[in-house]
């Protein structure tokens, strides 16, 4: 009686580990995913072909990826009633195949990105009516003829981005009514027709990034009227029209990033009531019209860094009440002397990024007092000026890198501290207790995803300061030599970007040099023609009279020769009589 409920104890417990073994190829691993369903990743060996067999039946999804696989695709796939998910990346496919997916008709998602893919029709996608999602990007894709995505007819998602396609055909979207997202990014195509779009008026997200766009043809925008998210960035758009956003009513997401703009004319977003997030960045904008973002009232993100603005206008911005994030970095011409009143109507600002700017005034923070993220890099703040941040207390990111802090003050060591994420990356901190002890004796404290990194001495650069040991950090270090030159004393800083000034002033010393240089051997070199010229003068006059003396001695040989001298005429006068009546 024991031994039997010991076996059957036994046969209980291993039923449902049994009922669970699933097949899996050698190639792969397999386990159930955070969904729960069950997936295979399949990244060893060298495959040439997909091991079908050594699937499980019950198998939901499929990864393979490996740069080393060789694989060709064919219709080996109709066992699999339960597949919903097929990755085959970066596995050198040079073909779809004819019919490869028929018979899945469970499958949701297929991904064919980063293979070589350079033909695609009709016949590749026979039997995916289900299919919500086709990714064909980072292939060599060149056309795509009309009608082959037409059996896809639930198609919500398509990428085609990073491939050679210059030109769409009218009927290529055919069938695709229920397409929301398309992205063509990064295709030479350089012109989009209005009749491509026919077949997919609700498309929702258009992404044409790097398409070497110059212009789009407004019916395009008619067409795709329900559009909210429009992503035209790094094209070569050099002026927008008032009326060029006139028919996308619906826009949320606009992204002109990267384009050749100059200036954001009146009224250019007058219709976007809805749109929440505006890109700018990376253009060559020297003036925002004063109405420019009238009608923006929900805008919440604003991007317009990088560009050449000299100033930030009251005018445009005091139309963005709802604004909290703003980005103004890297326009180095702008005049942040009079932006106090701007940031005074910024009330529901969090976060702002003013890197790569070259100073900032004292109180220039005061009226951001909710501020919860700043992006101040590349700003010349030394360890004087960075109390602008003292007005700051909510702060939770903050970034400080690219400047010339050298340590830490006391008090401000503490406010530090007490934010979540500080990036300290390439400042010159001088690793001594003076300098950086107020933060090494509260390491316990520090909540930072990085420390800070030691610059001098040079036997601890690199080294991030939580990882010094009070043992080796000296109290305060007098003179520093560093590779040839005497760096700061504690009282002083060294600073990258001073030696980046001494090199300027060294070059412009040496180009002087060469300019005085050029000059004398211009000055030189004229003062030598200008004698040449002059001996050559003496010269010829010296010729001349010599010429003229040899004629006298000429003539007056002759005279006496012909016994006609007379002693009552002067020999000269004789010479002016012989040559007034000798033929010229």
């Amino acid at each position: 009686m024991k031994n039997s409920l010991i076996t059957m104890f036994i046969a209980l417990f291993l039923l449902p580990q049994t009922s669970s073994i699933k097949k899996c190829p050698i190639e792969c691993t397999c386990d159930l995913d955070i969904t729960g369903r069950y997936s295979a990743i399949c990244e060893r060996g060298n495959m040439k072909i997909i091991p079908i067999k050594d699937f499980d039946e019950e198998i939901n999804v499929i990864i393979i990826r490996k740069p080393k696989h060789t694989l060709t695709i064919g219709p080996i796939f109709q066992s699999l009633k339960q597949l919903e998910i097929l990755r085959i990346i970066e596995s050198n496919v040079p073909t779809v195949g004819m019919h490869s997916f028929w018979g899945v008709p469970s499958l949701r998602l297929l991904d064919l990105s980063r293979n070589n893919i350079s033909t695609v029709s009709e016949d590749n996608f026979k039997g995916q009516q289900n299919l919500l999602e086709l990714n064909l990007s980072k292939n060599k894709l060149d056309q795509i003829p009309s009608g082959t995505f037409k059996y896809l007819t639930d198609l919500h998602t398509l990428n085609l981005a990073d491939n050679s396609l210059s030109d769409l055909e009218t009927k290529v979207f055919q069938m695709l009514t229920k397409l929301k997202i398309l992205d063509l990014s990064r295709n030479p195509l350089e012109d989009l027709q209005p009749d491509i779009f026919k077949d997919i008026i609700d498309l929702k997200v258009l992404k044409c990034r790097g398409c070497r766009l110059q212009n789009i043809n407004p019916q395009v925008y008619n067409l795709l009227n329900q559009l909210t998210d429009l992503d035209l960035g790094n094209n070569q758009f050099k002026y927008l029209d008032k009326d060029e956003f006139k028919d996308l009513k619906h826009l949320r997401r606009l992204h002109l990033d990267n384009n050749q703009l100059s200036v954001v004319v009146d009224f250019i977003f007058q219709r976007q009531r809805n749109l929440l997030y505006l890109d700018l960045s990376r253009n060559r904008l020297a003036k925002i019209s004063g109405r420019a973002f009238n009608n923006l009232f929900n805008l919440t993100y604003l991007d317009i860094s990088y560009n050449k603005l000299s100033a930030l206008e009251l005018d445009y911005m005091c139309h963005l009440p709802k604004l909290q994030t703003l980005n103004i970095s890297g326009n180095v011409q702008l005049n942040l002397l009079d932006i106090r009143p701007v940031f005074q109507n910024m009330t529901e600002l969090r976060s702002l990024s003013i890197a790569d700017i070259a100073s900032m005034p004292l109180g220039i923070f005061v009226p951001l007092s909710n501020l919860l993220m700043l992006n101040i890099s590349g700003t010349h703040l030394n360890n004087e000026t960075i109390q602008i941040l003292n007005p700051l207390a909510k702060l939770k990111e903050l970034d400080l890198s690219r400047n010339q802090l050298t340590g830490f003050e006391e008090d401000f060591a503490i406010k530090l501290l007490n934010i979540d994420d500080v990036k300290f990356e390439q400042n010159p901190f001088v690793c001594d207790v003076c300098h950086v002890g107020a933060i090494f004796n509260r390491i316990h404290m520090m909540k930072w995803q990085s420390s800070p990194e030691c610059f001098l001495p040079e036997v601890f650069r690199g080294k991030p300061i939580n990882r010094l040991t009070q043992d080796k950090l000296e109290f305060c270090y007098e003179t520093f030599v560093d590779e040839g030159h005497d760096a700061a004393s504690t009282s002083g800083h060294y600073s990258i970007l001073d030696e980046g000034r001494i090199s300027i002033i060294a070059f412009m010393a040496l180009a002087i040099f060469i300019l005085v240089l050029l000059i004398m051997i211009v000055t030189i070199a004229l003062c030598i023609r200008q004698r040449s010229n002059y001996n050559a003068a003496q010269q010829q006059t010296e010729d001349g009279k010599e010429a003229i003396r040899n004629n006298e001695k000429s003539i007056e040989e002759s005279l006496i020769a012909n016994n006609e001298i007379s002693y009552k005429i002067a020999l000269q006068d004789r010479v002016n009589v012989f040559l007034k009546d000798s033929p010229s």
